[in-house]
């Protein structure tokens, strides 16, 4: 695939920073939650993640020149997203996903963000999807976009057995 258009190029490289900043945070959250299910549940989150990021770098890494960036900034806008849970599209940034686990107090809260994540994700790679100018782009946001409507599934499934 020939980028002729950096929208396009730029559209895989927020792809690949919000799957990078998911495997990230669901890998720091089975760190630190307790519950079984819950680990389940993001144990498979971060092996989806793993393979949409491996299919991003198989298809486009060399032409769209993705780096493996140190993920930084933001710690304010953590703070008040973890506060307030009104910023859906916080893996599309590039913050500090240590500090972002660090303010999260219960599996609620996390689950919650996990489910604005993926919930902004789908919208993300759908409408990617649309503005796609090739088959072979518009498949792959497409395949991203059932994968993030099996994670909220998942999520969803959680936050109703702990009570939502």
């Amino acid at each position: 695939m020939v980028f002729d258009h950096i929208e396009e190029k730029e559209a895989v490289k927020r792809a690949a920073l919000i799957e990078r900043n998911g495997i990230t945070f669901y890998s720091l959250l089975l760190e630190k939650l307790t519950d079984r299910r819950i680990k389940s549940v993001l144990k498979k989150l971060i092996r989806d993640e793993k393979k949409h990021l491996r299919a991003m770098e198989e298809r486009y890494f060399p032409e769209a020149g993705l780096m493996e960036d140190e993920i930084t900034e933001e710690e304010i806008e953590i703070e008040r997203y973890v506060k307030r849970l009104g910023v859906p599209d916080l893996f599309a940034r590039r913050i500090n996903i240590e500090k972002l686990v660090a303010a999260i107090d219960e599996p609620k809260k996390a689950l919650l963000i996990a489910l604005d994540a993926e919930n902004h994700s789908l919208e993300f790679f759908k409408e990617m999807a649309r503005l796609s100018r090739t088959a072979d782009g518009r498949k792959m946001y497409l395949e991203l976009a059932d994968e993030e409507k099996e994670h909220i599934g998942h999520i969803s499934e959680l936050l109703e057995a702990i009570g939502n």
